[in-house]
């Protein structure tokens, strides 16, 4: 009897002490407190190089410089059948506090998972319109689909002709010294 009383107050007396331990540390999110800003750099090893070895010479290219491009800018990909218009469009905020949550997240939250079990419960309706082995092309830009500028993903083949002939890429100048030295 005696022990059954003992063990009534000591295990819960014990598991609170074991609680409070785990709370000895709060992490404050808004200060870097962790090891990469409080360490010391200063170890041994990094003395025994410093005092052994010299620094490299700064090395500078004696040649001008090349500005080097993509042909186009799209991405090749394959259908994206759980595609978001949120993720293509943004949210459209501007300005220094863009990140905040605001009254658009909280209207794509609801719309997003309605889409997503949209899209999914459509999958083979997509998969027949738009096979598996199809290649899509996205340029970064938005363009006209059925229910407006939603996404800015097209097929690869009917993109191609269309990019490369009104894609022009500006070619820099060329010195005079630079052409009589090839």
């Amino acid at each position: 009897m005696i022990a059954r009383t003992a063990f009534r107050t000591a295990f819960p007396a014990s598991a609170a002490i074991w609680l409070l331990v785990g709370c000895a540390h709060i992490p404050n999110q808004w200060a870097e407190d962790g090891p990469a800003a409080s360490a010391d750099l200063e170890s041994p090893t990094a003395q025994d190089l410093r005092a052994n070895y010299s620094p490299a010479e700064q090395r500078c290219r004696d040649w001008e410089t090349v500005r080097v491009v993509a042909d186009r800018g799209a991405v090749t990909h394959w259908p994206l059948y759980f595609e978001d218009p949120f993720a293509d469009k943004g949210h459209g905020r501007k300005g220094p506090n863009k990140y905040h949550i605001g009254w658009e997240d909280y209207i794509a939250l609801p719309y997003c998972y309605a889409r997503f079990t949209l899209n999914w419960l459509m999958l083979p309706a997509s998969a027949i319109v738009t096979p598996a082995f199809i290649v899509m092309e996205s340029d970064g830009e938005l363009s006209k689909q059925a229910l407006g500028y939603d996404h800015d993903a097209c097929r690869h083949d009917s993109t191609q002709a269309a990019t490369d002939s009104s894609a022009e890429i500006e070619e820099e100048p060329v010195s005079e010294e630079a052409e009589s030295a090839t």
